[in-house]
């Protein structure tokens, strides 16, 4: 008879084997600005961005952070031939973290499982709202995934911009 911890042990071991190993070579996506990670499943793309947890959490009467993506346009540029939900916008939330925060910066994510232009943001919430950070890559506000991204299950790096986000 097996024991529960050594079936599970080499459940692990052959998921790592079916993986490709272990040694962190993630590679790189023709656009250079993601990879196939550990943390994303094909079918879906994570965006992952460093946000200053205790800037945030300065804030009067803020409670969580939370790092969320808003799906404001399509993957071709405009005029494209696809329709999104506008009313509301499609938001994905992702990562949070409590007030006050422990640690200064915290890599936090968002994972969605659509193509298309996002705006993504660290959002507090405060005693009378919230306020926001835009993430973006480069020098851009709005981040592009494509379905290239999304079948590889690839993750994308933003960094933060200053202020909010611009209305959709």
């Amino acid at each position: 008879m097996i024991s529960w911890g050594r079936f599970l042990g080499t459940c692990a071991l052959a998921l790592v084997g079916a993986c490709g190993g272990v040694d962190g070579d993630e590679g790189t996506d023709s656009d250079g600005g993601s990879t196939a990670a550990a943390g994303a499943t094909p079918g879906e793309a994570e965006i992952v961005g460093q946000v200053d947890v205790i800037d945030l959490c300065g804030t009067n009467g803020a409670t969580t952070v939370s790092f969320r993506a808003t799906r404001v346009g399509c993957e071709q540029g405009p005029p494209a031939p696809c329709t999104i939900k506008v009313d509301p916008y499609e938001e994905v939330v992702g990562d949070a973290a409590t007030c006050p925060g422990s640690q200064n910066a915290a890599d936090m994510r968002v994972v969605v499982g659509n193509a298309g232009r996002w705006q993504v943001e660290a959002r507090v919430l405060t005693d009378s709202g919230h306020i926001s950070r835009c993430f973006g890559p480069g020098t851009e506000e709005v981040t592009l995934v494509t379905k290239a991204q999304i079948e590889a299950g690839a993750s994308i790096a933003v960094s933060a911009r200053p202020g909010p986000c611009p209305p959709p």
